[in-house]
């Protein structure tokens, strides 16, 4: 019996011992970086706040965990709060293998980042954590707010808001919007470029990082895209401008959806917004506006082809939603006159191609139109992961891949959808979609013969001015870009 008494004595003075050399390690979760795929959006790096300095460490022994998956850990750097290398760092920055799939859905309903999202940083089963002379059995550090504050691209724009006048209904609305303005551009003393991007139906809201980040629109910042447009004289590259609405773009004033049967309740502020930003950016070149936007924001850019022709330099609709039969012959006469390259997807089942783009696309080129194309693909295959098919209707899949390179023939005939770029003409001889877009000028009328000749007369003398004319009232300014 005492035997016994002895053995258990000695187990429980060997259990205090192992007890005694078990350390947790506190780490403190303080952001996620968000990346953003061509369908979907992924966590794929953790930063934490160790309670210690961690130096050359084996991280392979870290299981990380985020929204109920479990993630390998592929790099550890030391950094600042916000993700930025510093090899003088408290912080540290987990970087986790891609996500597999379409990565892991953030947004929640229309226009709103989930509440709940979790993340753990933990040691895998039986494995321990060594540094220096310690040894730690366990990691505490878990957070189901992740979300709370995240980094991304969408990090790298500048934020506002826009009020104006709305459009059939007494009363304003506001407009969120991001704008993209690397300094090499800010710098350089050139008119530059303007990429716009309307968001689709699910990116509505006050937020407009999910505008940016619903639709890999941040992929326009991307230096594969950027590097399409250039500056004679000054840097490349263009600036960006995405806006957001609080609803959809194809809201009425009585709140109901339109197909272009009425105006949108956000035509007029949407305008003034545009005007707004570009009065405050004297560098952006009034002559190279480019407007696009997809299905729901593909709608409100045919319709701001329609009320505001020859303002912008080029238009890209991908898979819009403004139904052809409500496109008159006329406005059909004045779009021929436009700079247009439509995207779609043949198997679209959101936006019918068959009575939306194709039949405008056909009725454009037989009322004339010379540079108006359409990239019709077979259906949408996966780029980020190669053989994945996707919804019909993610045809901006292509665009922001840079995988849109030739266009259907300009025919009134059948069209033949493609995925080898869309079809099989390379518009005016260029490579892509963002290269015809570069070389689209928006030029001035030609002036009347009777205005001719008054600009040929002498020009005044010291400051006079001809007689019968009067200086422009109220801080007015001629007309721009062809503007009535």
């Amino acid at each position: 019996m005492k035997k016994i008494r002895l053995l258990v004595l000695a187990a429980a003075a060997f259990a205090a011992i192992v007890s005694a050399g078990a350390q947790t390690l506190k780490m403190e979760p303080q952001v996620v970086g968000v990346t953003t795929y061509e369908a979907s959006t992924a966590v794929n790096l953790v930063v934490v706040k160790p309670e210690i300095k961690l130096d050359n460490f084996d991280f392979s022994v870290l299981a990380v965990n985020t929204n109920g998956t479990d993630r390998e850990v592929k790099s550890v750097y030391p950094c600042d709060s916000r993700g930025a290398f510093d090899p003088d760092g408290e912080y540290l920055a987990l970087g986790l293998e891609k996500a597999s799939g379409r990565g892991l859905g953030l947004a929640k309903g229309s226009g709103v980042w989930r509440d709940e999202y979790s993340v753990s940083v933990g040691l895998k089963p039986g494995k321990t954590l060594k540094v220096g002379k310690q040894k730690f059995t366990a990691i505490e550090c878990a957070t189901d707010k992740a979300l709370k504050d995240f980094l991304s691209e969408a990090d790298y724009f500048n934020k506002g808001t826009f009020t104006g006048k709305s459009t059939g209904k007494v009363g304003d609305e506001t407009l969120t919007y991001a704008s993209y303005e690397p300094w090499s551009l800010k710098g350089d003393g050139k008119p530059n470029p303007l990429i716009i991007w309307l968001h689709g139906g699910g990116e509505g809201g006050v937020d407009v990082s999910i505008t940016l980040l619903g639709n890999e629109v941040v992929s326009l910042i991307r230096p594969q895209i950027q590097s399409h447009f250039t500056t004679e004289g000054g840097a490349d590259g263009a600036y960006v401008l995405s806006i957001q609405c609080q609803t959809m773009w194809m809201g009425m004033a009585n709140g109901a959806m339109s197909h272009g049967e009425y105006p949108s309740v956000y035509a007029d502020v949407l305008k003034s917004c545009i005007d707004d930003y570009v009065m405050n950016h004297p560098d952006v070149d009034r002559s190279r506006i480019y407007l696009g936007g997809c299905s729901n924001g593909g709608y409100m850019t045919v319709a701001m082809l329609i009320r505001y022709p020859k303002y912008f330099a080029a238009a890209y609709p991908t898979c819009e939603a403004y139904a052809d039969a409500n496109i008159s012959d006329n406005e059909i006469a004045a779009l021929a006159e436009e700079n247009i390259w439509i995207v779609q997807s043949y198997d679209d089942t959101t936006v019918d191609p068959k009575t939306h783009c194709i039949p405008m696309f056909q009725r454009l080129v037989k009322a004339g139109a010379k540079n108006v194309w359409m990239s019709m693909f077979e259906n949408v295959q996966g780029i980020d992961n190669p053989g994945q098919k996707l919804l019909g209707h993610f045809s901006w899949c292509y665009l922001f891949n840079d995988a849109v390179t030739k266009s259907q023939e300009q025919s009134e005939g059948d069209v033949k959808p493609s995925n080898d770029g869309g079809g099989s003409v390379a518009p005016q001889g260029h490579a892509n979609i963002f290269e015809w877009m570069n070389a689209q000028v928006l030029t001035a009328p030609e002036p009347p013969q009777q205005q001719r000749q008054q600009n040929a007369q002498p020009r005044p003398q010291n400051g006079q001015r001809p007689q019968g004319q009067r200086p422009p009232q109220g801080g007015q300014r001629p007309p721009q870009n062809g503007q009535r």
